[in-house]
């Protein structure tokens, strides 16, 4: 019989320690913008079955605006979660304390941040939201902060940014920003991603900590455009395996690609519960590696099974409290 030692079990923890990283703490497939001035801002984000909305507003200049936001955002944000999705405020980091006290009411699950390009910008944040979860009686820590990533500081201190705060939940990319901030061409006329680096820099700190990245591959990142189905399913498919755990949709239409492209698939879920059963039966035999398929399965392949079922069983459960909130 194989009899494991005890750096045999050391390296077993480890292996399950690594590969349980790449895992998203929240299942945020799809984000669907909306404002709070659409007149069809509840029955759009009722329809749309993304799995979080960011909400965006527009500080009127003719009008006290902090005043203005107070009275109109808790209906908002009502009306973005009617249909089971995360409500989140986009708010700018340069005039952060004055927004977040405009617009943080119960039922967001946090903010996404804009022209970050330090971690004092998550700090200064992160303190506001402190005092005002104890002044509107929302749970302490609660409340996620996003970052989206749009300036080259944002890239360049993104690891100290990523840990500013045990808030930070995922990194957002806006291409089309981001690229006018580092000079770059915002046409997608070549012939490969031009950013392929950054989007690896962001992939792999968000995960260092515990976090996620959300984007989109490259050219419908920056192009936004609304193309056909089998457009968006291979640029959500590219977009899983780069790293990312979904995406900000630029058209309602991409919501449903995003949705089953940015998980295990049905078939990809079947196989890891006979990976499991089949390395299992072979453990009770005492074997360290089992045949399946005509391959070998062994403990780090049957650690990566348990957790994409893990991933895969995290999203039928998002998907059936979102089909409950529209029954």
């Amino acid at each position: 019989m194989n009899t494991m030692t005890m750096q045999d079990k050391s390296a077993t923890q480890d292996q399950v320690l690594a590969a349980d990283k790449p895992m998203p703490k929240t299942i945020r497939r799809s984000v669907l913008a909306l404002s709070i001035d659409d007149a069809q801002l509840g029955d759009k984000a009722y329809a749309s079955f993304a799995d979080a909305i960011i909400l965006d507003f527009v500080k009127e200049a003719d009008r006290d605006w902090q005043t203005d936001l107070k009275t109109r955002m808790p209906a908002a944000i009502y009306a973005a979660g009617r249909g089971g999705a995360e409500v989140f405020v986009r708010v700018a980091s340069g005039s952060a304390a004055a927004e977040l006290d405009a617009v943080v009411f119960g039922g967001i699950a946090g903010i996404v941040l804009t022209g970050v390009t330090a971690a004092t910008d998550i700090t200064v944040a992160a303190h506001c939201l402190d005092t005002l979860e104890v002044s509107r009686g929302m749970a302490r820590g609660s409340l996620e902060i996003d970052v989206e990533v749009d300036t080259a500081g944002g890239v360049w201190h993104a690891l100290d940014i990523a840990r500013a705060s045990k808030r930070f939940g995922a990194f957002y990319i806006n291409e089309l920003v981001l690229c006018r901030s580092l000079g770059m061409q915002t046409t997608a006329t070549l012939a490969f991603d031009p950013l392929e680096y950054i989007k690896s820099q962001l992939i792999t700190v968000a995960v260092s900590v515990g976090g996620q990245a959300l984007g989109m591959s490259y050219p419908l990142s920056l192009t936004g455009a609304n193309v056909d189905e089998d457009t968006v399913k291979k640029a959500v498919r590219i977009a899983r395996d780069t790293g990312f755990k979904g995406a900000v949709c630029a058209h309602a239409s991409w919501i449903k690609h995003c949705n089953a492209g940015f998980c295990p698939s049905p078939e990809e879920a079947a196989y890891y519960v006979k990976v499991i059963e089949v390395f299992a039966e072979g453990l009770k035999r005492g074997m360290a590696s089992v045949p399946i398929d005509g391959n070998m399965i062994d403990v780090p392949v049957d650690l990566r099974a348990k957790l994409y079922l893990k991933w895969a069983n995290r999203v039928k459960a998002r998907d059936e409290a979102k089909a409950a909130a529209h029954r």
